[in-house]
């Protein structure tokens, strides 16, 4: 970014290196969880002492002054194979005073003193321009005035498939490090494995290192994270991590977001210490500030108490301040209409012959659900923050169409980048380009999306689907054969059948109206088709062909204490149904009644829901990718492990222990082709050639 130099590699070019710090924090699997699994059992951790908080906190609490780094977090570059990105964090609200990295690919010793990176002064966040090698980024939460610091080094030109050894230092005069190792992504056709889930959370105040409750904590948190680097089929821990959204859900914190993050940052880091965590935005990521949508200081009269009732109530660029300060994701090279770089709200990379693509829903939704301040109470004040920052009654942080304005296809109900006004939907145009590309290229067998709300949902106590995901991005993954979907949001565990194309008519029913909506009306819900219900089988494990048809997953079980999994049936035949938003929910009301937000207003019949966990709300997913011998040949083997709730979830305790399964809920094969029994070009790549 602007005016934060270069700092690059000091090891090189006669340039000098620092001392070799000797005081290492190891942290990962090798040393941090040895202690917690033993045969499949997690154990808690030693409780906090002192009785637990009654709730969240209602005030804005300390932050650390310390430095020592700590929250170690990994992700991928463009090129996993070559290029990985190192981040951390400093406690709290002091920077640490002359942060380095040091890395090898051998373990770092005296002897080993390994390449050194120094890292800049810290910069405020700033969207508008490029990150240099290694950054220093400070963000300012403007609903507390609270500034925590941010530190990153994009390594590039590692060797493929090779274990690299790396320490943080704070640089203080008594120094303090941490470290771990990871390893690079395999070239070319290789056999790896990564894992998913959506909507994490924190543990509760017994293994936060807090010692604080926050909105949403549960320990399943604590759980969902080992379980990662323990995986229970005991085949070892993956590659790599999909987290598919609302991470910590900070945003429901208003007087404490840094702090939550923090204790996400370091729960995380247990396992996002020893390979890359790579995540998706979801709405609990878009929080309020005092920032217009861009992430520009308000500037409305009054100063901070004024920025809210004017509209400038984001938390950084679209709310996102707090994630894209914590994440240096893969650069998409979309520069928004406003200016900002779009770096890390949507991206893709490669590992093997599979493409992987995140994408931010909260563009295209028309659900409601980010930061939201809507009380039903008759002359409910403001929410007034530490910083003086005043949210009125009935503010939603609603960025559908951020990117850019869709227009709906009434041919095919679809929404797609409207060019009238000359800011078409960049983030649809991208995914457009992003998949064509992809099916293009020869090394591409399978492609994986994953996002955070949902286009297909039974789940009956959760948000339901939506719409506005189903007209601008189910077409493209249709017409690009779009193999796996994965998602959160809904805290539960649902499967689809493979769907291709739409049921074109009105099969959903308006049940819920909205003011400009009739109870009773039908209305085209766009109900994906289902391509079969039957499955094939590879090696005597079930299979589906997802050549014929995409499979959707709902992987929403990371470890919210909100779980969602009642599933919805219709009462004449017992058979699945959804809720389907089919317009943005609507906030009725007004200062002197309350206000008062819709929820999902229709419902379809859902043929196309094949699994779910009534059961057990939480779980993750292992995938295991063979690349077979030749192109076309890639397959995967999906396992989805529930994990039990803890006892006493509803309290403050959450003090139970959770016996991890060794047999999954689910196994399956996915694949191309696999109907047919035929290997080589798909049906997609013949027909295109």
């Amino acid at each position: 970014m602007h005016g934060w130099g270069p700092a690059g590699d000091r090891s090189e070019g006669g340039l000098s290196r620092r001392t070799f710090l000797s005081s290492v924090v190891v942290v990962g699997a090798a040393v941090g969880l040895g202690a917690d699994v033993a045969d499949g059992v997690i154990r808690s951790a030693p409780a906090q002492a002192g009785t637990p908080p009654s709730g969240p906190p209602t005030t804005t609490l300390p932050l650390p002054t310390t430095t020592a780094p700590e929250q170690l977090l990994l992700t991928w570059g463009s090129d996993p194979a070559t290029q990985v990105t190192v981040s951390w964090s400093a406690p709290g609200t002091v920077p640490q005073p002359a942060p380095t990295l040091t890395y090898s690919s051998a373990p770092i010793t005296a002897l080993n003193r390994g390449r050194i990176v120094s890292l800049p002064t810290p910069q405020p966040l700033d969207v508008t321009d490029r990150y240099p090698s290694a950054a220093s980024v400070s963000f300012s939460d403007g609903l507390n005035s609270q500034t925590t610091y941010f530190y990153h080094v994009q390594l590039r030109d590692l060797e493929p498939g090779t274990r690299y050894y790396y320490q943080v230092s704070d640089g203080a005069s008594t120094s303090s490090t941490a470290g771990s190792s990871f390893e690079t992504a395999p070239r070319g056709r290789a056999s790896f494995r990564f894992s998913s889930f959506g909507d994490l959370a924190t543990p509760s105040w017994d293994l936060n290192a807090s010692g604080n409750i926050w909105h949403e904590s549960c320990d399943n948190s604590y759980y969902a994270v080992s379980a990662i680097e323990n995986p229970g089929d005991g085949q070892g821990p993956p590659l790599f991590h999909l987290l598919n959204g609302d991470l910590c859900y900070a945003n429901l914190d208003y007087f404490n977001a840094p702090g939550v993050w923090r204790d996400f940052g370091i729960n995380i880091s247990r396992s996002a210490a020893n390979r890359p965590w790579m995540p998706a935005l979801g709405n609990h990521e878009c929080e309020f500030g005092i920032d217009n949508e861009s992430g520009r200081p308000g500037t409305a009269h009054g100063g901070i108490a004024a920025q809210g009732a004017a509209g400038n109530y984001f938390n950084g660029p679209y709310g996102f301040g707090h994630y894209l300060s914590r994440f240096l994701l893969p650069d998409n090279k979309v520069i928004n209409h406003d200016g900002n770089r779009l770096r890390g709200n949507f991206y893709s990379f490669q590992v093997g012959t599979v493409m992987f693509i995140s994408l931010d829903a909260d563009d295209v939704i028309y659900q409601d659900g980010a930061a939201n301040y809507v009380i039903d109470t008759a002359s409910q004040p403001p929410e007034v923050t530490s910083s003086g920052a005043s949210i009125p009654n009935g503010t939603t942080t609603y960025i559908h169409g951020y990117t850019g304005d869709l227009k709906i296809v009434t041919e095919n109900n679809s929404a797609v980048p409207d060019f009238s006004d000359g800011k078409p939907n960049l983030q649809t145009l991208w995914l457009e380009r992003t998949l064509a590309e992809a099916r293009r290229d020869p090394s591409v067998d399978m492609i994986v999306v994953f996002m955070h709300q949902v286009p297909l949902s039974t789940s009956s106590t959760g948000n339901g689907s939506d719409l506005g995901i189903r007209r601008a991005w189910l077409p493209l993954f249709d017409q690009y054969e779009v193999d796996l979907v994965l998602h959160g949001h809904e805290h539960d565990y649902e499967r689809s059948y493979p769907v291709r194309g739409y049921d074109a008519g009105d099969f959903g029913t308006v049940v819920a109206p909205n003011p400009d909506q009739t109870a009773g009306t039908k209305v085209d819900t766009r109900r994906p088709t289902v391509v079969t219900t039957t499955p094939t089988e590879v090696n005597g494990v079930p299979a589906w062909d997802t050549q014929q048809g995409t499979v959707f997953l709902v992987l929403g079980g990371g470890g919210t204490n909100g779980p969602t999994n009642v599933y919805g049936t219709d009462a004449s035949d017992g058979l699945p149904q959804a809720k389907v938003i089919t317009e943005r929910n609507a906030i009725v009301g007004s200062e002197a009644t309350g206000f008062v937000k819709n929820g999902a207003d229709s419902i379809e019949d859902a043929p196309w829901s094949a699994k779910t966990n009534a059961g057990d709300a939480y779980g993750y997913a292992i995938f295991d990718v063979d690349p077979g011998h030749g192109p076309g040949e890639t397959t995967i083997t999906f396992q989805y492990f529930a994990i039990p709730a803890v006892t006493d979830e509803a309290t403050p305790q959450h003090d139970g222990t959770t016996t991890l399964p060794t047999t999954p809920y689910e196994k399956f094969v996915f694949g191309r082709g696999l109907g047919a029994k035929k290997h080589g070009k798909s049906a997609f790549a013949t027909a295109t050639a």
